[in-house]
């Protein structure tokens, strides 16, 4: 069954390029969407250099903006969602995820890390549900209404949703994956701050229900 993958990019022009190749070589993906958010680096030239679906938002609308976004755009049964900064990523790994949703009909899966590095392993391991490896059949994502405010409660929301609304989840563990720390990309300082915000955004999307109209209902 084909897959479309959205991944959401801001200021990744270093980090997207390995995610990509994993991703093109992946058989059963058909379509891929990056959306960069508004980035001042190349991020958008590197998309467009792997001949993928680029898309450039003007402002930087943050994580769930761009997902939602991309969403727009997936035409595939099965759509895998993806961080652009991931290390360690391989094409099996992006089957893995789809397959349950492909085979067993899962509603949406959930990666996580091991065996990649000790403090990505160890935050997944303390709040798995945080991750931003996900698949879900094309059914279930418009079944999701417009979240594109939530910033990083994105994750937080969509858990929330699912528990609402019945659906089946698995966890996907996907060996050897990780992703570049905030720290390592921004410094100290500045990741700190990011890093709070972050936390910010995440404990709205527990607090916030997606319960507003769904763009693909008629009205």
């Amino acid at each position: 069954m084909d897959i479309a993958v959205v991944i959401p990019a801001y200021n990744e022009e270093e980090r997207l390029p390995s995610v990509l190749e994993a991703v093109i070589a992946c058989t059963l993906v058909r379509q891929v969407i990056v959306v960069d958010d508004g980035s001042n680096d190349g991020t958008l030239k590197v998309a467009k250099k792997f001949g993928v679906r680029a898309i450039r938002l003007e402002r930087n609308h943050g994580k769930a903006g761009a997902v939602w976004f991309g969403l727009q755009e997936a035409k595939c049964p099965i759509v895998v969602l993806l961080d652009a900064d991931l290390k360690g990523l391989k094409p099996s790994h992006v089957e893995e995820l789809a397959y349950p949703v492909i085979c067993d009909g899962i509603d949406m899966t959930l990666g996580i890390f091991r065996g990649g590095r000790i403090w990505t392993d160890l935050s997944h391991l303390i709040a798995p549900w945080v991750s931003g490896q996900r698949a879900l059949p094309l059914r279930r994502v418009h079944e999701l209404p417009d979240f594109s405010g939530l910033g990083y409660g994105l994750e937080a929301a969509l858990n929330k949703f699912a528990r609402e609304h019945c659906w089946s989840v698995k966890t996907v563990v996907l060996y050897g994956v990780s992703h570049v720390m905030k720290e390592e990309k921004l410094g100290l300082i500045r990741a700190i701050k990011a890093r709070a915000g972050m936390y910010l955004e995440v404990g709205k999307g527990w607090l916030i229900s997606l319960n507003g109209r769904n763009p693909h209902e008629p009205r």
